[in-house]
């Protein structure tokens, strides 16, 4: 199992430059491809304040996103070039949640940034919950020079971490250390931290173990204070949430490890 494809959420904002060159690292060190998806809301915009906005506003908003589009896919397309990284572009008309999950469904890991103006962090909500891939998450600020050197694998025996488990097999089967962190408690009919281990080891993984008691510690806070203290560069973790008023969002641990990360974190459901 290997990496061979990574789709990047292209947007406007001042963490595409971050979740790129991030990309792009772990596309080289993978031998994988960049998948950019640069979501185009002026249409459905349109078909949803068609009574309320003028036409020539409308127009002026889907003429200057693709102008954006096309100024941003010259940056990174140069960029890419000098990093020697295979890429592909696709400016899509849609709800952005809606079209990353589905471009995301095909691609080994999504790359999005975190949203430091939004606690459930919404949209990576969605994405995680719906895909059916992993997320990789980039901090609001920050640059990372490695990405999955040190790896801390969050660990509790559900069927989450077990996705995650799975889902980074290839970044965890690469990293030059691997920390399986658990709690006092495993869920019922979970497989132990030592079995866990034992699998990644068989896997090729250079693995070890720390176990923490969590007492009154949120889960999400002692995961963070885990990898700060080991020095990780990537935590790997199963996402947990669901849907509220037709908004996806994540519980607590989740939640709190997105509110806090200093570090890209990969997010499987």
């Amino acid at each position: 199992m290997s990496l061979r494809t990574l789709l990047v959420h292209g947007a406007v904002d001042n963490r595409m430059l971050a979740r790129s060159t991030l990309a792009a690292t772990l596309a080289r060190e993978h031998d994988a491809s960049l998948a950019f998806v640069f979501p185009l809301q002026g249409a459905s915009a349109a078909l949803m304040y068609a009574e309320h906005v003028p036409a020539a506003a409308i127009q002026r908003q889907i003429e200057t996103e693709r102008q954006h589009a096309t100024e941003i896919r010259a940056r990174i397309a140069d960029r890419m070039a000098h990093e020697g990284v295979r890429m592909e572009w696709r400016s899509l008309e849609g709800r952005p949640v809606s079209l990353l999950a589905g471009a995301g469904s095909v691609a080994d890991i999504i790359v999005m940034s975190q949203d430091p103006h939004d606690a459930d962090v919404p949209m990576v909500a969605a994405v995680v919950l719906t895909a059916g891939r992993p997320v990789l998450c980039v901090p609001h600020t920050g640059s990372f020079a490695t990405c999955g050197r040190r790896i801390l694998l969050a660990w509790n025996g559900s069927r989450e971490s077990a996705r995650a488990t799975h889902d980074a097999l290839p970044l965890l089967r690469r990293a030059g250390a691997v920390r399986i962190f658990a709690g006092d408690t495993v869920s019922d009919g979970g497989a132990s931290p030592e079995d866990a281990a034992a699998h990644l080891a068989a896997h090729g993984a250079k693995v070890d173990l720390r176990r923490g008691t969590l007492g009154d510690v949120d889960a999400g806070r002692a995961i963070l204070d885990a990898a700060t203290e080991w020095g990780a560069d990537l935590i790997v973790m199963g996402a947990y949430g669901h849907s509220r008023l037709r908004e996806w969002v994540f519980g607590g641990a989740t939640r709190t490890v997105l509110r806090s990360m200093t570090v890209p974190t990969l997010l499987s459901y």
